[in-house]
């Protein structure tokens, strides 16, 4: 697959984590629990980590970002 087609479909997996995460955030309040309530906070958080790593990811594909590792400590 092409570099830009990759990346392309790496954008759509970003859009989706983040649509996801906007969906938590707002049946969040209507939780009756607390401990439920910090589970879809902390979910929500882990969609955006992969959200922002999935854009990096991205822009590794067509030769941007190269210096991210994305906290791995790998280099290539």
């Amino acid at each position: 697959m092409e570099p830009e087609k990759l990346k392309r479909k790496l954008d759509v997996v970003v859009t989706s984590c983040m649509q996801l995460s906007r969906d938590l955030q707002s049946l969040e309040a209507q939780l009756s629990l607390n401990m439920d309530r910090k589970a879809i906070r902390e979910i929500i958080g882990n969609l955006h980590w992969a959200a922002e790593n999935t854009t990096v990811v991205g822009l590794h594909q067509v030769g941007e970002a190269l210096e991210d590792n994305m906290g791995t400590g790998l280099n290539d």
